[in-house]
């Protein structure tokens, strides 16, 4: 079997790089609706909470004077003085606040290589704050500073009750608070907006591990075994109807239309190394691989070479309506004697490209599809055009394309990176497995965002296409000699 090399996958970043863009690319919308749903959430909780005001005292606190050096001063055991319930207490008196309140909002501070308490208090209303912060620190002091008793005319030796106490004043008073010290309503919002944000990529990464889609076509080569010979862009059909899909005719500029033309080049390689001019365009599923093959054999006629389209899909295809033909008559009426090949064969507007649609619904589209009269069908259309392109029915929906996967045609697998599965496409080739060699390559279909297509061509363009495509040189011996051999 032939494998059309493309460029190496390269280093292992950029693949990574590829696989976020496409996981983002992918589950964008859920990643920004959880991010602006937590950050929202947040946004409201913390308008919701009450502002907090904070006033903050600071204390200087010394030693007795007459300590030694041989008796540590601990200023950790003056921080648990100030919030005692002696200093509260004394507190509670001057401001008419009870104890338990003074406690809620109470914090004691002593900064980095000082003797400084920092006496803060917060409360929703900042000159309560400013005043507790204030009767506090003053409580301490207070505390600290007891009354001398009146001097005794007789000395008597100094004990521990009579020694000189810790030293303290307020060295700053409480400030007015002017705006509140929570909520932080930009940091909250700035977190959530970090929290959402990685909750929306987690859940991507769990629903794309959960999904059995498609992942690209490094992806779609490894679960078919084949190679990937062409990525067709995903793009909005203005009109949304069936003849807008025809954009190597409508719309030769496009970007789509190039991906097709380099879908026709690598047939084109693989058919003149096989030396078969007949081509099978089928799909696993529901892939929209009508479209592709009517592009494609389009691409195959304005390069020069007569071609044939057969509406094989008798169930579902409708490669025919992009080129503006009915059904009324078409293959099954040929099969079944009822019309002859020149009455249902339809020319199109592009020059060197007839259409053979399915023609009347048939009640078992399998005995068509395997009779002998098909066959030798196939065989007189061999010989009349230089390629047979043949849209048949999707793997997975019968026994149909496997039977026709047995006539010696090359085999292209259409996947759409939106629609197809892993397990369909590993089963479609299971399915192919007989015919495993004519599987020539895959079409992964509506890649990326969906784009824009520049306006359609008038009639008048389309003319000097086909004029430019009749004038064009014979195709070399190489490949137009194909259709001798299948």
């Amino acid at each position: 079997m032939i494998r059309i090399a493309g460029r190496d996958a390269g280093p292992q970043p950029a693949a990574e790089r590829a696989a976020w863009s496409r996981l983002l690319l992918k589950h964008w919308s859920w990643i920004v609706l959880i991010t602006a749903v937590v950050t929202a959430g947040a946004a409201v909780l913390s308008e919701m909470q009450t502002p907090m005001y904070k006033a903050q005292a600071e204390v200087a606190v010394s030693p007795p004077s007459s300590a030694g050096s041989a008796t540590p001063f601990i200023l950790g055991t003056e921080k648990g003085v100030a919030s005692s319930g002696a200093v509260l207490s004394i507190a509670s008196q001057s401001l008419l606040i009870p104890e338990n309140r003074l406690r809620r909002g109470l914090a004691i501070s002593i900064p980095v290589d000082t003797d400084l308490l920092v006496i803060s208090f917060s409360d929703p209303d900042p000159q309560v704050a400013q005043s507790v912060a204030e009767g506090i620190a003053q409580a301490y002091v207070a505390y600290r500073t007891p009354i001398v008793p009146p001097t005794a005319t007789t000395k008597t030796p100094a004990t521990p009750s009579t020694a000189e106490p810790v030293q303290a004043v307020v060295i700053t008073d409480a400030a007015l608070p002017t705006s509140p010290v929570s909520p932080q309503r930009l940091l909250i919002i700035g977190a959530a907006l970090i929290l959402g944000l990685s909750l929306g990529i987690g859940i991507a990464l769990i629903r794309d591990q959960m999904d059995d889609g498609l992942r690209g076509p490094q992806d779609l080569q490894t679960q078919a075994d084949a190679p990937v010979l062409a990525q067709i862009p995903a793009f909005n059909r203005k009109q949304r109807s069936i003849a807008d899909g025809l954009v190597v005719v409508r719309n030769p500029s496009s970007t789509v239309a190039e991906a097709y033309r380099n879908l026709r080049t690598r047939v084109l390689q693989v058919a003149a190394w096989r030396h078969a001019n007949v081509l099978l365009v089928t799909s696993p599923s529901r892939e929209d691989k009508g479209t592709v093959a009517a592009n494609l054999a389009a691409a195959l006629a304005l390069s020069g070479r007569r071609v044939i389209l057969v509406s094989a899909d008798l169930r579902s295809g409708r490669a025919y309506a992009l080129f503006g033909l009915d059904n009324r008559l078409g293959l099954t009426n040929l099969i079944n004697g009822e019309a002859t090949l020149a009455d249902a064969l339809r020319w199109t507007e592009v020059s060197r490209l007839q259409v053979l649609p399915g023609g009347q619904a048939y009640f078992d589209p399998s005995t068509v599809l395997q009779s002998t009269a098909f066959r030798n069908l196939l065989d007189e259309l061999r010989s009349e055009a230089d390629f047979v392109v043949i849209d048949a029915p999707p793997v997975l929906a019968g026994a149909d394309t496997a039977a026709l996967a047995e006539l010696g045609a090359m085999i292209l697998l259409v996947t759409d990176a939106r629609v197809s599965t892993r397990a369909e496409v590993r089963t479609a080739m299971r399915e192919l497995a007989h015919v495993h060699d004519d599987v020539i390559g895959c079409v992964l279909d509506n890649v990326g965002r969906a784009r824009r297509l520049p306006p359609a061509s008038s009639a008048a363009a389309m003319r000097r296409i086909n004029e430019r495509a009749n004038a064009s040189p014979e195709p070399e011996r190489e490949t137009t000699s194909i259709q001798e051999g299948h």
